[in-house]
């Protein structure tokens, strides 16, 4: 039989379960049944560990110890799953080493036979005990010295040191409180030797209001650091209002106003490091506050050194203006605290987003920002519209988008006017005239009831003669079509007419003896659709002198053509201005009445060609039709009007020179 021998220390702690005991297999050391379980748990209290030596192991052998089976626990950690036979040698060699729980931790086991055993086996017997840990042998628990006891450990420190309230790290006693002192040093501990490991120091400066801190370092200067500079130990001063440093290396700072009378210098060291540390003296100057007030800007007057209730003008730099005051300057002092007040930021002006409502405007880039030299383009959506002003516009410095001509007003999108898709060339006849394709007189429009024409001038506005309309308070018309039953027509309600003051309203047909100023606007009610069919012609151009300038015209409508019939094409013909001569002294009869002739008309045709009933209010434009271009747009240079009566018409038509209204027609568009 081994005998072994055991030593079991009597604890100073209380312990629920005995200190040490034996644990073996049901029926040891006869053999256990079939059947037979086991188990069993031990806890080692804090500051111990419990281990187990197994001393005899004799159960049935299986493959994986599938059918009885010893197994061992930590915890719930599995260590060993045992069958079959082990001498004492070989279970103090490959098993019993790792029976040891973690400090204060549990070890269990579990034995389980099954139903029968080919032969009798004895089974198992195992020896538990509790053994104090030594702590101090795990790892630096203490950051100096490690004190080990039965059931626990303690931590100390070196002298000149201090224990942490966490009881395991020691700092060097090196806070002091220098407040009142007007000049002295500061050192790192121990200086000029190695300062100590593990500081955290701390020394505290007030002086008076009304003066500041000066701080410099003197002599050497070595606080640990790595090779790329990052500080491993570190000096740093603070006041209420900045830091200065950390500073490190063997490269002295200079010298530095706190522009406070707090400071607190603060020397930290890590556990490793032979450096000499560093010196500080500090003293007083009377208060000054810093050179700069707020960033990005200048001061006024400029000295070098500004102190206690000296004034200034803070003014910010081009494109700033100073926050909640939309000024560019402020006027600060210099505060007893060595701070400047008031401090207000210089913030970018900000030109914020045109405010525009023409709908056909729009940004090239409208995610671009809006401050301070920021830069953004103008464009139309339409093809059918062009920009008129400058496109390019920077954000100045008053907070205004300014052209680079110097304009602050947004550009306007414009119709395009005067210009068709299609083009003719060959001629006819209003009476019996050729008829229209669709495109190639854009800007015409239909007025049905009263019958009559009217001409599109921009995608809110079309000219008609003032006899067609003077009478109505409302109508439709209808453009975008050559056909006057197209169901397709682009249709318009008319809103507000205004009539030529100069037009004599109110006589029967009669009655009527002049058709001086037979001139009328028409604002649409809405804006109208822009296209390929529909296009506003344009107005003329100042001093042209008489409308065709002896140069062929256009004239078109949906009016009476053969045997007094009224067209459903529309039909165009060319004519050309007779003189004034011509004009006068050839009939001018109408229902009997002699029409007088004024400046404001001129008369047009070409023999077998004219304008006739359910023209009026149309349109005559130069270009003939089929030769405008981008160069030479038509051009609206007279307004269908009246003629004389088809017994003495000899093809000539009358017709207003909208050359004469131009500034009338300008002026009624913009006040409306």
């Amino acid at each position: 039989m081994l005998c072994l021998s055991f030593f079991v220390a009597i604890l100073p702690v209380a312990i629920s379960s005995p200190l040490a005991g034996w644990v073996e297999s049901p029926g040891y050391p006869h053999g256990y049944d079939p059947h037979s379980k086991k188990e069993w748990e031990r806890c080692a209290p804090s500051g111990h560990s419990i281990s187990l030596t197994l001393t005899h192991l004799d159960i049935e052998d299986s493959y994986g110890c599938e059918d009885d089976a010893l197994k061992i626990f930590s915890g719930r950690n599995l260590l060993h799953n045992l069958c079959g036979k082990m001498t004492f040698e070989m279970l103090s060699s490959f098993v019993n080493p790792s029976l040891i729980s973690s400090p204060g931790g549990c070890l269990s086991l579990t034995f389980n036979a099954d139903y029968s055993n080919v032969e009798r086996h004895t089974g198992f017997r195992a020896f538990y005990s509790t053994h104090d840990v030594n702590e101090c042998d795990l790892g630096t628990l203490c950051s100096h010295f490690c004190n080990n006891y039965i059931g626990g450990y303690l931590c100390s420190c070196p002298p000149g040191y201090f224990l942490n309230h966490d009881n395991h790290t020691c700092n060097v006693s090196c806070t002091e409180d220098r407040s009142g002192s007007l000049r002295g040093l500061v050192s790192a501990p121990g200086h000029p030797d190695p300062y100590p490991e593990d500081a955290r120091c701390s020394y505290s400066l007030l002086v008076d209001a009304g003066l500041q801190l000066v701080l410099e370092f003197i002599g050497n200067f070595d606080v640990q650091a790595e090779s790329n500079g990052e500080c491993i130990d570190s000096v740093t001063v603070k006041t209420p209002s900045k830091t200065f440093g950390p500073f490190c290396g063997d490269e002295r700072p200079g010298s530095f106003n706190t522009h406070s009378n707090k400071a607190v210098v603060l020397f930290s060291t890590d556990d490793t490091g032979l450096n000499a540390g560093f010196t500080l003296v500090y003293k007083v100057r009377r208060m000054s506050c810093p050179n700069v007030v707020t960033p990005n800007s200048i001061l006024t007057p400029t000295v070098p050194l500004y102190e206690y209730e000296d004034s200034v003008t803070v003014t910010c730099d081009t494109g700033l203006f100073v926050e909640h005051k939309y000024e560019q300057s402020f006027q600060s002092k210099c505060q007893i605290n060595g701070v400047w007040s008031p401090v207000y930021k210089c913030q970018p002006v900000d030109c914020g987003h045109p405010d525009v409502d023409d709908p056909e405007l729009s940004v090239v880039n409208p995610t671009q920002n809006t401050l301070y030299k920021s830069k953004i383009r103008w464009t139309c959506k339409s093809e059918y519209y062009k920009l008129e002003g400058d496109d390019v516009f920077t954000c100045d410095a008053n907070g205004t988008w300014t052209s680079e001509s110097g304009s602050s007003e947004m550009p306007k999108c414009v119709p395009v006017c005067g210009l068709t898709e299609k083009q003719v060339s060959s001629s006819g006849r209003i009476i019996g005239g050729k008829e229209a394709n669709a495109g190639e007189i854009p800007w015409q429009l239909l007025i049905k009831s009263p019958r009559g024409g009217a001409s599109l001038i921009n995608d809110l506005w079309a000219i008609t003669a003032a006899h067609v309309v003077e009478k109505q308070n409302a109508f439709v018309l209808y453009g975008g079509m050559v056909d006057g039953q197209d169901s397709n027509a682009e249709v318009m309600q008319s809103g507000e007419i205004f009539i030529h003051p100069g037009y004599q309203q109110g006589l029967d047909e009669s009655e009527r003896v002049s058709f001086d100023n037979d001139i009328a606007l028409i604002k649409l009610s809405a804006r109208v659709k822009l296209g390929p069919n529909v296009i506003p012609v344009c107005l003329p151009e100042e001093g042209e002198g008489t409308p065709l300038n002896d140069k062929m015209a256009t004239v078109s409508g949906f009016g009476q053509w053969e045997k007094g019939k009224k067209s459903q094409k529309l039909r165009y013909e060319a004519v050309q201005e007779y003189t004034e001569e011509h004009c006068m002294n050839t009939p001018r009869t109408r229902a009997n009445k002699q029409i007088v002739f004024s400046k404001n008309m001129f008369c047009a045709g070409q023999p077998g060609v004219d304008s006739c009933k359910g023209d009026s209010g149309g349109p005559v434009v130069q270009p003939i039709l089929g030769s405008g271009k981008a160069d030479d747009p038509y051009r609206l240079k007279g307004v269908v009007s009246w003629g004389p009566d088809c017994k003495d018409r000899a093809y000539k038509g009358y017709y207003t020179k909208v050359q004469n209204y131009l500034d009338w027609i300008r002026n009624t568009i913009k006040d409306n």
